[in-house]
């Protein structure tokens, strides 16, 4: 049965790794507040030994009247491949690291997200995610994202959904 989970998890990891998503992160104009349930502004852009991080936790859902949290918008064509027609933003954390640091947010129903920076280089960030529900690693990634684009992962199923996270570096 564990070997089961493992497998599973192994899929699950390859299908949303197959669903990087190529968009570009919606900045608001310099000033302007943002909107409720909308992501934090970005931090001032860091240079070029250290990344902006943002996670982006979401809650899909099947729902009679599909919504989409005007926060997602940039990441709407990527979500709406997914078998839920609602998300919503339930997470948003944007800090600066550097190599070597890293950043935990905290999701739903105990669901936690850490994102460790290992090398920066160019326009490419090397990035370990760890996936724990109640301080229990669920889940841990090695990959490399393109800075400016997002990387959606999770899919962990939820008593009414499932917890995704949209991951970007700058």
């Amino acid at each position: 049965m564990a070997e089961t989970r493992r497998v599973r998890s192994l899929v699950r990891v390859m299908v949303m790794a197959a669903g990087m998503v190529a968009l570009a992160a919606a900045a608001p104009a310099p000033g302007a507040a943002p909107a409720p349930g909308a992501a934090p502004a970005a931090p001032p852009a860091p240079g070029p030994e250290a990344a902006s991080v943002t996670i982006l936790g979401i809650h899909a859902t099947t729902q009679p009247q599909p919504h989409i949290s005007p926060a997602l918008k940039p990441i709407a064509d990527e979500l709406r491949r997914s078998k839920y027609n609602s998300f919503e933003l339930v997470a948003s954390d944007v800090r600066t690291l550097t190599a070597g640091g890293s950043m935990e947010t905290a999701l739903m129903e105990g669901y936690s997200l850490r994102v460790a920076v290992e090398k920066i280089t160019g326009d490419t960030v090397q990035l370990v995610l760890t996936w724990s529900r109640q301080d229990r690693v669920r889940q841990q990634v090695r990959m490399a994202i393109r800075k400016g684009k997002y990387f959606l992962t999770g899919g962990w199923e939820l008593k009414d959904g499932a917890l995704l996270a949209a991951i970007s570096a700058r």
